[in-house]
C-alpha cells in the first residue's frame, strides 16, 4: 500500500491543493522544497492534526481566504432570512468552502490486509485505489447561523470573524469518511483509519544542541522511550520477555549487594540521628536501601562517544552526528511500532533533517536514506520538508515538490515529474505531447547538481560569463546605493534571497520553459554577441558553394552604426526566446515590456558619450569600458590587466573609441579573470547601463 496523492483545502497557507494542483507522493522519498513561508511545515502539520491530534485544530488554522467565505455566506443567511428562503440556503450552501479538508489517493494491493481495507471501499470496480477524506466540518449550520447572528445583533461593531473564532469549536467536528464524489458515504472512527495508516513526525526542534541543559541528554531519551514501548509490548514475545526477566534478576542482586555497602558507609550518620532522638518511635529503626528498577535505570542511560582510550557524553558529540543519530533512532523506533500495528501504509516526516549537518553528511542521508529503509525492511514512506540545495542536489529531479506563493497569496505546487521541455522531435511523452529529451535530462542535471539553490529563492539572475559572476556581489552593493535615493523605495537586492547561476551562454535559452514553469521572478544578463557575414577565404581566395555562391560565416564583429543593417547576433536567447530578434539594429531599438513580465532580459544597449557620438558593446567587457572609460583613463596604470595595451592612450576619447580592440585583447589574451580581480580593488566604477537597469527591475515586487 502506498499513498499516491494528497490534496489540502482551508488550511493555513494551504488555500486550495487539490485537481491539478495535488501534491504527488514518491513511491519512496518526496522532497517539499520552497523558500520560507511557503507552506511546506504546514504540509506536513495538518497530517500531525488529523493523523496523530484528532483534528484538534484552532481558529488561526483556517485560512485567511476561508474568513472571505465566512462573511459571504453570514452575508447571504442574512438575506434569506430576510426573504424566508433559510430552508433554500440551507440546502444549497456549499459548506466544505468553510472546511478544513485532507482527501488522500491510497494505493492497495494483494498482500494488504483487506479486512482494514474493505470498510473503506465505495465501490466493487476493478480499481486498486480508495480515497479517504479527513475534514474539519460544520455540523448543524442552522444552529451555528442562528448563534452568529444573534452574537452581530448583540454587537454589530465588530465584525463577524471575530464571532465566528469565539464559538466555532463548539459547531466544528473532525469527521473521516471515505471519498467518492458521486457516493454518500457514512463516518468511520479514526481508530480503524490508524490500523491502516502509520505516522511518525521527526521535527526540526531536535534540541541537540544546548549542551548544557536537558537537551544533551536527547538521544538518550529515544533508548530510554523504546525501552518503555517495548516492556509494555512484550506480552507474546517470549525471547524478550526472557531478557528483561534476567535483566530484573541482575538489578535484584545489585540491589543487595549496594545495601550492605550503604548500611556500611552511612552508619555514623543513622547513629548520629539516634543521638537526637530520632526517629521517636519505639522500636523503629532508619535503613538505607537503593531502589533501583529497571525503569530508573533505563532513565539513567547514557550515550557516550568512544574517543581513541576516552569515553565522552553525548554533548560532545558534533551536532550533525547527534541530529543524524536522532533521526535514524526514530526511524528504527518507528519500525517497531509499525510491527507492533501492523499498518500497511507508513509515512515518515522528517522536517529540515539538514539541522547542524555539515554539506557531506547531508548528501550521504538522502543518498542512503532508502537504502536503510530497504535494509531494515522496514515499509515506510519518507516525505522530507528542506531549505538544503545540498540534500536537493543528491536527490532524483522527479521526486521535488516546488511550493510557492502565487502572487504572494495562497501556496501553489509545482510537481517536477509533470515538467516536460517540448519542441518538434516527434518524440511524445505518456500524454502524446512532444518534448525535447536531451534538453530535459541537460535540465535535470544542471539544476540538481550544480544550481538547485533557485528552488529556495525570492529570485533568479541567470548571467553567462565569469566577469560578471565574480563582480555580481558588488553590482548588487552599487545597485542598492541607488535604489536608496529613488522613490518610491523598494526593497533592496541584499535584503532578498536572489540565486545567481552562470549558464554558458550557448545554453541558457534551454531554461526558458523551466523557468516559466517556476513561475519565479527572472533577470537573464547577456551578451549581443553581434557578428557579420564575411566571405570565407583560403589563401587569399574566396570560397564558393557547390552551387557557385560564395560562401560566407558569421564573425565576430563590432557594433559599428554605419554598419547596422548587416549586423546580426548570434545569441539563441535573443534569437529564439526574449525579445526573439536578430538584427542587432531590431534589439537596439526594442524595449522590453518589463512592469508585467515575470522574465526579462537584460543586454548591451546604445550609450550616448557627446551629442553626436552613440556606442554600443558587444559584451560585458566592452560595455563596462565604454560606460567607465574616465575611470579607466584616470586608473590606467592600476589596472594590471589591460594597462600594456592602453598605457600609450592619451585620454578618455582614446579608451571610448578603442572599446573593441581593447575588449578582443582581453579576449584573446585570456584576461577576463585579471580584468574582473583588477575592478574588485578598484571600487570606484559605475555599473554598465543595462545591468543597472536590469537589476533595479529585479529589486521591484
Amino acid at each position: 500500500m502506498r499513498l499516491v496523492n494528497v490534496e489540502i483545502k482551508n488550511y493555513r497557507l494551504l488555500q486550495d491543493l487539490s485537481g491539478i494542483n495535488n501534491v504527488q507522493i514518491d513511491p519512496k522519498t518526496t522532497l517539499i522544497v520552497g523558500k520560507n513561508n511557503s507552506g511546506k511545515t504546514s504540509f506536513t502539520n495538518i497530517f500531525n492534526m488529523f493523523l496523530r491530534q484528532n483534528g484538534k485544530f484552532e481558529w488561526s488554522d483556517f485560512s485567511s481566504n476561508s474568513h472571505s467565505e465566512f462573511r459571504k455566506m453570514y452575508q447571504n443567511y442574512c438575506e434569506s432570512k430576510e426573504q424566508e428562503t433559510e430552508e433554500d440556503f440551507f440546502k444549497n450552501c456549499p459548506l466544505d468552502n468553510l472546511s478544513i479538508e485532507m482527501l488522500l489517493t491510497i494505493e492497495y494491493s494483494d498482500q494488504d490486509n483487506w479486512s482494514n481495507i474493505r470498510p473503506l471501499l465505495t465501490s466493487l470496480d476493478d480499481s486498486n485505489q480508495l480515497k479517504i477524506l479527513f475534514s474539519y466540518a460544520l455540523e448543524q449550520p442552522e444552529i451555528f447561523f442562528q448563534q452568529l447572528h444573534k452574537l452581530k445583533i448583540k454587537n454589530n461593531q465588530k465584525d463577524i470573524i471575530e464571532h465566528v473564532e469565539k464559538i466555532f469549536e463548539s459547531y466544528f467536528k473532525f469527521v473521516v469518511r471515505p471519498y467518492d464524489r458521486n457516493v454518500d458515504t457514512s463516518v468511520i472512527n479514526i481508530t480503524d483509519i490508524k490500523k491502516i495508516i502509520g505516522t511518525t513526525f521527526i521535527t526540526a526542534q531536535r534540541e541537540v544542541d544546548d549542551g548544557n541543559s536537558k537537551s544533551s541528554t536527547k538521544l538518550s531519551s529515544v533508548f530510554q522511550r523504546e525501552y518503555r514501548n517495548r516492556s509494555i509490548k512484550s506480552e507474546n514475545k517470549e525471547d524478550q520477555e526472557l531478557e528483561l526477566n534476567a535483566l530484573n534478576e541482575e538489578i535484584i542482586n545489585a540491589n543487595s549487594g549496594i545495601d550492605k555497602k550503604l548500611d556500611d558507609f552511612f552508619r555514623e550518620y543513622i547513629s548520629s540521628y539516634a543521638t537526637f532522638g530520632y526517629p521517636n518511635l519505639q522500636d523503629s529503626e532508619l535503613t538505607l536501601k537503593a531502589n533501583m528498577t529497571v525503569t530508573n535505570l533505563f532513565q539513567s542511560i547514557r550515550l557516550f562517544y568512544k574517543d581513541s582510550d576516552h569515553m565522552l557524553p553525548e554533548k560532545y558529540n558534533g551536532l550533525g552526528y547527534s541530529n543524524l543519530i536522532y533521526i535514524i533512532s526514530e526511524i528504527l523506533s518507528f519500525k517497531a511500532m509499525i510491527q507492533e500495528n501492523g499498518t500497511d501504509l507508513n509515512l515518515i516526516f522528517v522536517e529540515e533533517p539538514e539541522a547542524h549537518m555539515h554539506p557531506q553528511l547531508q548528501s550521504i542521508l538522502i543518498q542512503r536514506i532508502n537504502y536503510f529503509l530497504e535494509v531494515n525492511k522496514i515499509n515506510a514512506q519518507v516525505i522530507i520538508t528542506t531549505h538544503s540545495s545540498h540534500i536537493v542536489s543528491n536527490s532524483s529531479f522527479e521526486s521535488i515538490r516546488y511550493f510557492f506563493r502565487r502572487n504572494n497569496k495562497c501556496v501553489a505546487v509545482k510537481d517536477m515529474m509533470k515538467f516536460s521541455v517540448s519542441n518538434q522531435t516527434g518524440i511524445k511523452d505518456e500524454e502524446d505531447n512532444e518534448y525535447d529529451v536531451d534538453t530535459l535530462q541537460f535540465l535535470k542535471r544542471y539544476i540538481t547538481l550544480v544550481k538547485c539553490d533557485m528552488f529556495f529563492a525570492d529570485k533568479i539572475v541567470m548571467i553567462e560569463g565569469l566577469c560578471e559572476r565574480l563582480l555580481m556581489p558588488m553590482f548588487f552593493e552599487k545597485v542598492d546605493t541607488y535604489l536608496q535615493t529613488q522613490k518610491p523605495m523598494v526593497k533592496i537586492l541584499s535584503e532578498q534571497y536572489i540565486s545567481v547561476i552562470e549558464v554558458n551562454g550557448a545554453y541558457m535559452h534551454k531554461f526558458k520553459e523551466f523557468l516559466e514553469f517556476l513561475e519565479v521572478k527572472t533577470l537573464i544578463i547577456t551578451d549581443i554577441d553581434c557578428c557579420i557575414n564575411s566571405e570565407v577565404k583560403k589563401d587569399g581566395v574566396v570560397q564558393k558553394n557547390s552551387n557557385g555562391s560564395v560562401k560566407t560565416r558569421l564573425k565576430k564583429n563590432e557594433v559599428i552604426m554605419e554598419q547596422l543593417s548587416k549586423l546580426v547576433t548570434t545569441n539563441p536567447t535573443l534569437k529564439e526566446w526574449i525579445p526573439g530578434c536578430v538584427a542587432i539594429d531590431d534589439l537596439l531599438k526594442h524595449t522590453v515590456k518589463k512592469e508585467q513580465a515575470k522574465i526579462s532580459v537584460a543586454y548591451q544597449k546604445n550609450v550616448l558619450h557627446d551629442l553626436d557620438k552613440v556606442k554600443c558593446g558587444r559584451t560585458f567587457e566592452e560595455a563596462f569600458i565604454i560606460d567607465n572609460a574616465k575611470f579607466i583613463f584616470n586608473n590606467k596604470g592600476l589596472m594590471s590587466s589591460i594597462s600594456n595595451l592602453i598605457r600609450p592612450f592619451s585620454s578618455e576619447e582614446d579608451i571610448w573609441n578603442n572599446s573593441y580592440i581593447i575588449y578582443d585583447y582581453i579576449d584573446k589574451n585570456d584576461k577576463k579573470s585579471n580584468f574582473a580581480f583588477d575592478l574588485m580593488y578598484l571600487k570606484e566604477w559605475n555599473v554598465p547601463s543595462y545591468i543597472e537597469e536590469g537589476l533595479s527591475w529585479l529589486a521591484s515586487e
